[in-house]
């Protein structure tokens, strides 16, 4: 009786751990066709935007800057994405991929130099070369994506200062 019970309790065990796994693969979103494999953790860092402390996730690589925010259902209070690049140049963003709006904060020099405020997603099945495109207007360096709405809610524009770690700079 005991190898029975025994038996019946292993087959339980493997058959709730299979369905467990059954559902979280079908609650989990597909990728986009252009990626080939699940994006890993970003690095995070903190900075802060006025006086304003932000916790950024940040896209340093080509990949994670292409797959960006895409694909997420928001953000918490509090944080964004940084993009890092290594030489100062003009940049457009779309919105590819995009559930939530943003406000798209472009930074040179330490400060905000432009920004694309309140910019929401795409309609479905749009092509990509009919996409919007959201640009800098000038050489920057690092780009801050934050939700719709957080640069009037606290008051920045261009000239505001944005403190970076020297990591970052």
């Amino acid at each position: 009786m005991n190898q029975s019970r025994l038996l019946i309790v292993t087959l339980v065990l493997v058959l709730s751990g299979f369905s467990g796994l059954l559902s979280a693969s079908a609650q989990r979103e597909p990728l986009p066709p252009w990626r080939e494999s699940a994006p890993s953790p970003l690095a995070i860092a903190d900075i802060s935007v006025g006086e304003v402390p932000v916790t950024v996730e940040l896209a340093i690589v080509p990949e994670d800057q292409s797959l960006g925010l895409g694909y997420r259902n928001g953000l918490d209070n509090g944080q964004g994405m940084l993009f890092l690049f290594e030489e100062p140049a003009e940049l457009s963003f779309w919105m590819r991929g995009m559930r939530f709006c943003l406000d798209i904060i472009w930074i040179a020099g330490g400060e905000i130099v432009n920004a694309s405020e309140n910019v929401c997603p795409d309609p479905p099945n749009i092509e990509d070369a009919e996409r919007p495109l959201y640009r800098s207007g000038e050489p920057v360096t690092h780009v801050l994506e934050m939700p719709a709405g957080w640069l009037a809610g606290n008051e920045f524009g261009p000239g505001t200062p944005v403190e970076l770690p020297e990591s970052l700079r």
